[in-house]
């Protein structure tokens, strides 16, 4: 529990809060100058004290559902969120043809909604969405009062689920499980969706994932090869259990760059590459709509 941070360093700034809490609807950009690891220890709620903040931000989903979709929960689980968060931001402003406060930006991929929290405080109201194909999710994500406009889609997705035409889309840790098919179709529905000039944020497995064996599925030193010999490769494994009714869509997926410059160059421009120490086995590609 943070208590003895929070209240030693922050007492006066979240008793305000609190009791802003306790006497208004909750308004997101209350949150807006906190410090970004203040921000991830309060969507935590790894605290008791500020009854009323902590009872009116999102709720957490139990640990196993946390640790079924992202293999960790809690506090640990905050910061691995809070680095993608922040450099999501930095490439956003880096990049991006539109102020973060002002952008459209969709989730790809939202699972239970434990990326979309943290945006909720930079977005305008009525600016932030989120998508997912996996049965049952989007419930947890209303039982837990994520904030946002929630669709769900198809595993293999010919457009995506709004009419808006969104300044940022961002996939944490999807396109490293897509088959070849449903990646490159998802690629053109989320193409389809972006603003002229509209950014494209999403993590991939580097070739070294199957170098260093880091699942079983993946052959190691032959697939190794390929992956890093300078052409264009993609690999797939299928998990055992498939849950689109028979289509291998999901599974384990690692693509070189050679093939994210040839293969995704049609619809995006890359942009940028970057590297996350909190989990060096997902690289951050930036591109950007042509």
């Amino acid at each position: 529990m943070y208590d003895s941070w929070l209240s030693h360093y922050y007492a006066h700034l979240l008793e305000e809060i609190d009791a802003r809490c306790r006497r208004e609807t909750l308004d997101y950009a209350w949150f807006r100058g906190l410090d970004d690891d203040l921000w991830a220890i309060l969507l935590s709620k790894e605290y008791s004290l500020y009854p009323n903040l902590r009872a009116a931000l999102p709720d957490l989903p139990e640990r196993e559902v946390q640790e079924t979709w992202n293999g960790r929960s809690g506090i640990e689980l905050a910061g691995q969120s809070a680095a993608f968060y922040k450099k999501l931001k930095a490439l956003q402003g880096r990049h991006g043809a539109v102020p973060l406060a002002r952008v459209v930006v969709l989730d790809f991929g939202c699972g239970w909604g434990r990326l979309i929290r943290f945006l909720a405080r930079d977005v305008a109201p009525g600016n932030l969405f989120g998508c997912d194909p996996y049965p049952g999710i989007l419930d947890v994500c209303e039982r837990t009062r994520v904030p946002g406009r929630l669709a769900s889609i198809p595993y293999v997705t010919a457009s995506l689920p709004f009419s808006e035409r969104f300044d940022l889309v961002y996939a944490f840790s999807v396109f490293t499980h897509l088959s070849e098919a449903t990646h490159q179709a998802s690629l053109r529905a989320i193409h389809a969706g972006l603003a002229d000039g509209g950014l494209l944020i999403a993590t991939t497995r580097p070739p070294a994932y199957v170098r260093d064996g880091l699942h079983e599925a993946l052959p190691r030193a032959s697939a190794a090869k390929k992956l890093e010999r300078g052409k264009p490769a993609y690999l797939f494994a299928a998990h055992d259990v498939q849950p689109s009714g028979g289509e291998v869509t999901f599974g384990e997926a690692v693509v070189n760059l050679p093939y994210v410059r040839e293969r995704w160059g049609e619809l995006f421009e890359l942009v940028d590459v970057s590297l996350m120490l909190d989990d060096i086995y997902q690289v951050v590609l930036t591109l950007r709509r042509r």
